[in-house]
This record gives structure tokens, C-alpha cells and sequence, in this order.
């Protein structure tokens, strides 16, 4: 499925991801966090009960799942039915949509394919209540784990608010991308010195591919910049206090370092072409500067032959003095015409 609602993204770069089939059975993970203590797994049938005690926060991950999962899911926790209908969808643009006591976040986990030179593009869908996250992904997401990893060494993360939680998953989120954007860097600095060598066109539509992947992934990144404003607005209320406003504070200001270097991205692609083409200027200089010296060193001795085939009776080949002078003086021109390019710095 293309991403045709990313707007001048490069849609044809963009694949998103989806399954092919919807599972009979999703893979659904919950745990239960508490001060001080590891991550201890919770039934599904216990959720609701947990999450109503305001000393428990339960962390709830749901992959590849089929939409009767979610349905029973959200009965459970009260979740808002336009939250249902969003998460079921392939891909929406990132957004905040906030209901009555929960709230839900919708974002896009990009990646690109080295083998098809795309952007493969899946969607993070988070439900946020008073004691609870839910993460929903219609792929397995690798950072998944370390989310997990996270949460049970630093428990106290997660204790007092979901807020906290969240404030996880989108750290990790924004640490994804930047895995995705060093991984560009040692590419264009790879292209980069292949430019002061490779002039063949081959390389520069590689070139023009990679500036284009590189707005693609660009445009993505940006999407998100409405989701991180969001938690700072002092009309957000479900997010509220010093100590978690400094969190996603941290967390909009990595969101720009991003942005910058996405943007220091763009700017590399452009400074390689800008190689690849002073690179071809000068290789063309050079052959039209040997070309130059050829057609002058051949315009003289052209001249000297017309000379010397028109302007006597015998021609020079049937008089053996005549035959040296025209030699000679061919000889002399080009000696001479060498000596000027060298003085010129030509040679």
C-alpha cells in the first residue's frame, strides 16, 4: 500500500506496512509495573480490575492482532470507539485525539529498505489512560523490547503517571529515527568520496534516488512535530506537572535535533552533487582543453599543407627540399604551439 496522504513526501517512495493477512490470534502482551519491583505479567481477563487501582499501572502491547482482539480489549478498558477505528486503520497521519478520561496518540515508525531503496513506513498507535498504555502495531517493532528493558530496570520511571510510560515509547521512537539518520550519514559520506571518482550516470541517479528518500523520510519526521507540541500546551490537562512537562520537554527539544538533522541531510546530498558536478566540469574542462590543443597544433599544419599543395607548380612530395620544408615548418608550429600551452599551464 502506497502512502498517497503523505503530502509531496514522494509517495511512490513510501510503502507503508501492513499484514497480509489478519491473524486469528493477536500477540498480546501486558505487564504490571509497580514501584520497585520487575515486570510481572497480567491475563487479559485481569486487566480491567488492575488498572482501576490507582497504585498499579499495567503496560499493554498488542502486534499483529485481529480487530475482534481490539474490540475486546477496548470494552475492557472503556476505550473510545473513534480511538478503535483509527488504530484498525493501515496509516493515518500523527496526531493527538483526546477523549473524556484517556487520550490517543498516532504515530509513524519509519525505516528504509536497502534492497528496494524505499521508506517502509508502519504506524504506532498509543491509548493513554489514568493507569494504563496501550500500544498497538500492526508489525512487530523491533524497539519493543528494549521499551520493555526500560521499564523493568527503572520502574520508578512508570510508577506515578502513564505519562512517564509514554514518555518512553516516544524516546525510543525518536531513537529509532536517529539510528535511521546516522545510518544515511555513512551512506552520503560513502557517495561523497565516490564523487571525486565516479562520473558515470549510474551514480547520479543514485544520487538523485538518495536526495529523494532522504525529503521522503524528511517529511515523515516532520508529521510528528504536532504530536510533540501537543504535550506542552497548558490546555493539555491530562499531562500535567513540573517534573513530566520537563520530560517532553526534552523530549520536543530532541524531536528539532531531529529535524536539523534531517535537514544537515539534505544539505549533505546537495554538497555531494554539487562534487559530482564540479568533478564532471572538470573532466570536461580537461578534454575540451586537449581537444583545444589538438584542433590548434592540427590548424597550422593544415594551413601549411593548403600553402604548400596550392601555391606551386611541383608539388612538395616531388621536390625533396620543398618535402623538408613543409615538414620543418610543421614541426616548428606544433613545437612551438607546446611550448605556449606549457607557459600557459596546460601542460
Amino acid at each position: 500500500m502506497v502512502a498517497a496522504d503523505l503530502p509531496h513526501a514522494g509517495q511512490e517512495l513510501v510503502q507503508v506496512e501492513e499484514p497480509a493477512d489478519r491473524p486469528q490470534s493477536a500477540s498480546l502482551q501486558a505487564w504490571l509495573v509497580r514501584a520497585d519491583e520487575e515486570l510481572k505479567p497480567v491475563d487479559l481477563e485481569s486487566i480491567a480490575e488492575i488498572v482501576r487501582a490507582d497504585e498499579n499501572f499495567v503496560w499493554i502491547d498488542l502486534s499483529e492482532f485481529a480487530v475482534a482482539d481490539l474490540e475486546r480489549l477496548a470494552g475492557r478498558l472503556s476505550i473510545d470507539r473513534r480511538a478503535l477505528h483509527a488504530a484498525v486503520s493501515p496509516w493515518q497521519r500523527p496526531q493527538v485525539d483526546v477523549y473524556r478520561d484517556h487520550f490517543f496518540v498516532s504515530s509513524t515508525v519509519a525505516r528504509v529498505d536497502p534492497e528496494h531503496q524505499r521508506v517502509l513506513a508502519s504506524e504506532l498507535d498509543l491509548v493513554i489512560g489514568p493507569n494504563y498504555l496501550l500500544s498497538i502495531h500492526h508489525r512487530p517493532l523491533p524497539f519493543v523490547e528494549d521499551i520493555k528493558g526500560r521499564a523493568s530496570q527503572n520502574p520508578e520511571l512508570v510508577r506515578l503517571d502513564s505519562a512517564y510510560m509514554l514518555y518512553i515509547v516516544l524516546d525510543e521512537l525518536l531513537e529509532h529515527y536517529e539510528g535511521v539518520v546516522e545510518t544515511l550519514e555513512d551512506r552520503i559520506e560513502a557517495l561523497e568520496e565516490q564523487a571525486l571518482r565516479n562520473d558515470s550516470d549510474r551514480f547520479l541517479e543514485e544520487l538523485i534516488h538518495l536526495k529523494r528518500l532522504i525529503f521522503a523520510l524528511g517529511r515523515i519526521v516532520d508529521q510528528h512535530a504536532e504530536v510533540f507540541a501537543t504535550f506542552l500546551r497548558p490546555d493539555f490537562a491530562l499531562i500535567s506537572g513540573d517534573e513530566v512537562a520537563s520530560y517532553f520537554r526534552d523530549l520536543e527539544n530532541r524531536f528539532h535535533r531531529l529535524l536539523d538533522r534531517c535537514d544537515s541531510l539534505r544539505e549533505a546530498v546537495r554538497g555531494a552533487f554539487d562534487i559530482y558536478v564540479s568533478h564532471v566540469s572538470h573532466r570536461t574542462n580537461h578534454v575540451m582543453k586537449i581537444l583545444t590543443m589538438v584542433s590548434t597544433m592540427l590548424l597550422p599544419a593544415a594551413i601549411i599543407l593548403s600553402f604548400f599543395g596550392t601555391s606551386f607548380e611541383g608539388l612538395p612530395l616531388y621536390s625533396e627540399t620543398a618535402f623538408w620544408v613543409m615538414v620543418a615548418s610543421i614541426a616548428l608550429v606544433i613545437i612551438l604551439a607546446l611550448l605556449v600551452f606549457r607557459r600557459w599551464g596546460w601542460l
